[in-house]
Order: C-alpha cells, then sequence, then structure tokens
C-alpha cells in the first residue's frame, strides 16, 4: 500500500511539473547574473544624478514663482519647466531601461528553475521506475531471492532508501515549484510596472509637447509686452476666483451642518499619494492676492506627467473630467478595515489622465493616475499652487456629493465635487 500511495503522489507530481516545463519562458541569450547586475547598478547610478538634478530644477522654479508676475519672469519658468519635463523624460526613460533589465533577471531565473525541476523530474522517473520493480514483489519472495539473513537486511534497507530518495524528491519538487511560482508572479509584477512606466512616458511627452504649445501661446498673445501680459493676469485672476469660491462655497455648506462633529486627526491613517514637493497647505495659504484666502488640501508638484497612487484601501465612488475646478479627478471613498470609524473620502485632482471607474475597489499603492494640470490651474497664474501638480483633499464622508459644474460658457461640461473637508497632513 504504501509504495501504491507514494506511486500515485509521484505521477500527480510529474503531471503538475510536466505543466511548467511545457509553458516555459523564452531564455535570455548572452546574458549572466553578473552582467545584469552590473547593468542594474550602473543604470541607479545614472537615476541618481538626474534626480538631483531634477531638484535643482524644482529649487529654481520655486524661486521664479516668488519673484513678480511679470512677463520675463513667466517665460524663465515656462523655461525651466521645460528642462526639468525634459530631465524627467530622461529618468523615465531610464526606469524602463531599468524594468527590462528586471525581467531579464527574473526571466532567467525562471529559466533556471525550470532545468531544475527538470532535472528533479528525471530523478523522480528513475525512482518511480525502481517502485514499479519493488511493487511487484512480495517481503515473502524478497526474502526467497536472498541466500542469508543478511543479504534480506540489506534489501529491505535499499527498499527504504528508494522510499526515503522518492520524499526528498518530492520535497525538493514542491520547493522548486514553489520558488516558480513566486518567480512568476515577480515576472508579472515587473511587466506591469514596465506598462506604467510607458504610459507615464507617453504623458510626460505630451506634458512636454504642452508646456512648448503655452510658452508660444503667450508669447504670441502678449508679443512681448508686458502691458498685454498684465491685461491678460487680470481676467485670469478674475476666473480664478469665481472657480475657488464656486468649490469653497460647496464645501462650507456642508462644513456647517456637520458643525462640531467633525473627525479627530488621525496621523498615519493615509500614505502619501505622490512623490514631489509639497507647495500649497490647507486653509488661510495666502490667496489674498486672487480675491480669495482658503485652499481645501495640499498641492503636490513633480515634474509632468508623476505617478499618483491610492492613499489607502476603498472603493472609486465618482470621477470626473473638464476643463473647471479639479479637471480631471478621482474621488476614493475609505470606510472599511482601519477606516470604519471614521469614513473619509480622498480627492486626487488635476490629473492629465486617471486609470480608474466608478465603482472600482481599490488597494493602498494603486495607480490612480498621473500628475497633470488639467482644470482650475490657471497656467498665467503662476504662484506655487499652479502648473503641473497633485491637488489632493480629504473630505469626511458624511454630505459628500457631487454638483455640476456653474462655468459651462466659459469652461464647458464639469463637475465639483464638495464636502466638509480636512487637512490632509493630519492624516498622512
Amino acid at each position: 500500500m504504501l509504495y501504491k500511495k507514494i506511486k500515485k503522489n509521484i505521477s500527480i507530481l510529474l503531471i503538475v511539473v510536466a505543466v511548467f516545463i511545457v509553458s516555459s519562458k523564452p531564455r535570455v541569450a548572452g546574458q549572466t547574473a553578473d552582467d545584469l547586475q552590473k547593468q542594474k547598478d550602473a543604470k541607479q547610478l545614472e537615476l541618481l544624478g538626474l534626480e538631483k538634478k531634477i531638484n535643482d530644477y524644482q529649487s529654481q522654479i520655486k524661486d521664479a514663482q516668488s519673484q513678480t508676475n511679470t512677463l520675463k519672469n513667466q517665460i524663465k519658468l515656462l523655461n525651466l519647466q521645460i528642462v526639468e519635463t525634459q530631465a524627467q523624460i530622461e529618468v523615465t526613460n531610464d526606469k524602463i531601461d531599468a524594468a527590462n533589465l528586471e525581467i531579464a533577471d527574473v526571466t532567467e531565473k525562471i529559466v533556471q528553475s525550470e532545468k531544475n525541476i527538470a532535472k528533479e523530474k528525471r530523478i523522480l522517473k528513475q525512482l518511480v521506475s525502481e517502485i514499479n520493480d519493488l511493487d511487484q514483489r512480495t517481503p515473502l519472495e524478497i526474502a526467497l531471492e536472498n541466500d542469508n539473513f543478511s543479504e534480506f537486511l540489506d534489501e529491505i534497507q535499499y527498499v527504504s532508501n528508494v522510499q526515503e530518495q522518492t520524499h526528498e524528491a518530492l520535497v525538493k519538487v514542491k520547493q522548486l515549484q514553489a520558488d516558480l511560482e513566486v518567480r512568476q508572479a515577480d515576472l508579472k509584477s515587473e511587466k506591469s510596472n514596465l506598462d506604467n512606466l510607458s504610459a507615464q512616458l507617453a504623458i510626460t511627452q505630451a506634458g512636454l509637447s504642452g508646456q512648448q504649445k503655452a510658452k508660444q501661446q503667450l508669447l504670441d498673445q502678449t508679443r512681448g509686452q508686458e502691458k498685454a501680459y498684465q491685461k491678460l493676469l487680470t481676467v485670469s485672476e478674475a476666473q480664478e476666483k469665481d472657480l475657488q469660491d464656486e468649490i469653497n462655497n460647496l464645501d462650507n455648506q456642508i462644513s456647517e451642518k456637520l458643525g462640531n462633529t467633525k473627525l479627530k486627526a488621525i496621523h498615519g491613517l493615509l500614505a502619501w499619494p505622490m512623490q514631489g514637493t509639497l507647495t500649497q497647505g490647507y486653509g488661510n495659504t495666502g490667496f489674498t492676492s486672487l480675491g480669495y484666502t482658503f485652499h481645501n488640501g495640499i498641492d503636490i508638484a513633480a515634474p509632468a506627467g508623476m505617478p499618483i497612487y491610492a492613499a489607502g484601501d476603498g472603493t472609486v465612488i465618482a470621477t470626473g473630467a473638464g476643463e473647471g475646478a479639479y479637471g480631471n479627478w478621482v474621488a476614493i471613498k475609505h470606510d472599511t478595515g482601519k477606516f470604519t470609524s471614521s469614513a473619509i473620502i480622498t480627492l486626487y485632482g488635476h490629473m492629465s489622465s486617471f486609470r480608474m471607474h466608478t465603482g472600482q475597489l481599490v488597494k493602498l499603492g494603486d495607480l490612480v493616475g498621473f500628475e497633470g494640470n488639467t482644470g482650475n490651474t490657471t497656467r498665467i497664474l503662476y504662484g506655487a499652487h499652479r502648473g503641473y501638480h497633485l491637488h489632493f483633499t480629504v473630505f469626511d464622508a458624511r454630505g459628500f456629493g457631487v454638483s455640476p459644474g456653474a462655468y459651462t460658457k466659459i469652461y464647458g461640461a464639469y463637475d465639483v465635487p464638495y464636502g466638509a473637508t480636512y487637512n490632509p497632513l493630519d492624516f498622512l
């Protein structure tokens, strides 16, 4: 019975092994593990240099944004943003190269795992053959075939050794199979990362084109004259005020209804949604020159097209697009797990594009979309809250809603999400 049980287990496992062998990926030719590691290390050094360059550009942009808003300074700012985006394109290309190297490395490991499985498969086949032979003989037959008791004991010991070797081979193949599954999951993850990087590259390249067009448009509109620029600036300020008042008036209605029942700060409840520089805080942040003073979220700036990630587990409850208010935006409701007693909604605004749809279940760190400057990011008002950035708002889930935009004659159709807001820094 023991032999038959072992033989049955081996037969099942050999079928599983055969499936893995048949579905093997193509080999990576001419690449050793050391070669791949050296290339990955070199690419990492190159990335560090480029990221330092981008940080330098961001410092210069911040300085330019603090200067008087003149045509000369605006052109200077646009030029800095253009070279920053060009550097980001280099970074993304390097990350794509690094992802391809990682895929090559993982693929080579998969190939090696499949070789090891094939080797153990041959050993198992040999053991199965021996067990088949032994399974045909009874203990009495084994005893009669041997001349003395010592030889009989040797035969019994041989049978025991075959059993042990079979068990060891089974354990080894199972471990190899588990390792292979991990590496195949790694490969899938790296390919997904590569897809996201490719999408980011396309969006960043489109952002660069948009920045270059914006610069040319400004030059065409002003014909290089400061007086014409200041006239454009006045019109933009009025439009900015109208859109911001629309947002704040809707938010205030819900805040008044909640009164003193609003949530207390819970630091660490959310993760940061994007890498970048905090350029605008929450609350009274000094927008007095634009006719209003309240900012209902935080702004995080980075080179065009940076990926934006979900700040926590949740469900997408609304999305929107357009040229008014938040532009392209996604709202995620967090009301399960650690959010059960403090249901909130996170808003990701001004994106160039997003990857989510209403009703979608979201996990912490899932890709939401890519940084942009859609909606109420008037290019000519170049303060710290303008240009490419992520606007991130935290709403109380109670009373949250979406209202049609009021200025459709200027911006076309758009929606405005609203609710009682919190300082995101109290939850990050």
